[in-house]
């Protein structure tokens, strides 16, 4: 009998959590476009964006979704990357909320296949 280790065999633990930052903007839809280009610029490899979030803020009640006006609702991004990524977000996004409304959140989180958040080195 011949000793062969199968692939099928429990060989312990296969994935591992990777602390990273998570980014949540909200902004007004008019907005969308601003913080798609700077989330590129400075490097998210993807985000997701929620439409028509509805919300009470400073600036009063904001309807979720508006009849016939899809720039004046609110939407909302989270991405996740390392610091200097989120740094970048947060130093781009601070001239846009000196002057309209909005809001960022910025948290520790953590990630299974790290290698779909960082930018690979040219």
């Amino acid at each position: 009998m011949t000793d062969q280790t199968q692939d099928t065999e429990p060989t312990g633990k296969k994935h591992r959590l990777h602390s990273l930052k998570k980014i949540e903007i909200i902004v007004r839809g008019e907005k969308e476009k601003f913080v798609q280009d700077l989330l590129e610029e400075c490097g998210a490899t993807g985000y997701t964006i929620h439409r028509d979030i509805a919300g009470r803020g400073s600036h009063g009640f904001h309807e979720g979704r508006l009849l016939f006006n899809d720039r004046a609702g609110l939407v909302m991004f989270f991405t996740v990357g390392d610091e200097e990524m989120i740094d970048c977000v947060m130093d781009g996004l601070t001239p846009l909320f000196e002057k309209s409304s909005g809001v960022m959140f910025v948290s520790d989180t953590q990630v299974v296949r790290l290698e779909k958040f960082l930018e690979e080195d040219e």
